[in-house]
């Protein structure tokens, strides 16, 4: 089990939950399971997936029909580059891309069938090494975890 820093674990929160104590908190352990959780899908990608590949997959699942431009934004991409790899995912029938309806000058992308095949067993890899993370908790400390997460998710779904 990782031990938590020290300056994560004396944060005004082990001792108050007022909504100044939670903000901290969660700009430093946010990172962390991001980076855990990056760490885990990189090394369960497809050794022929280039990692903006596999960040562009991700992206797509989660932002059906995106455009090349979000998807450039989001990657940190110049837009020859992002339509290059795109291109290929497309070539390897990962992507679908198609016009949009609302303006024939701009494409949309999706993940294909064998895209999200792909990212889906990457995806359950991963989650089955995040779980085993857990097993030492109790089962209260899993359901408090799990409804914080809930309430989080609800929170951080609408507009900062």
């Amino acid at each position: 089990m990782k031990v938590l820093p020290k300056e994560i674990i004396e944060t005004p929160l082990a001792t108050g939950t007022g909504d100044s104590d939670i903000a901290p908190l969660i700009m430093d352990v946010v990172p962390l399971i991001m980076n855990s959780i990056r760490t885990e899908m990189r090394s369960h990608r497809t050794p022929d997936l280039t990692l903006s590949q596999f960040r562009t997959l991700t992206f797509l699942y989660r932002h059906e029909d995106a455009s090349l431009s979000e998807l450039a934004e989001h990657i940190g991409s110049k837009l020859p580059t992002m339509s290059k790899i795109v291109e290929n995912l497309v070539q390897r029938k990962l992507v679908i891309r198609s016009d949009s309806p609302q303006n024939r000058r701009q494409i949309r992308l999706r993940l294909s069938a064998m895209g999200l095949k792909e990212l889906s067993r990457t995806r359950a890899s991963v989650q089955a090494k995040i779980s085993g993370l857990f097993m030492d908790l109790s089962e209260d400390q899993r359901v408090a975890i799990a409804g914080s997460l809930t309430s989080l998710r609800t929170i951080f779904s609408r507009p900062i």
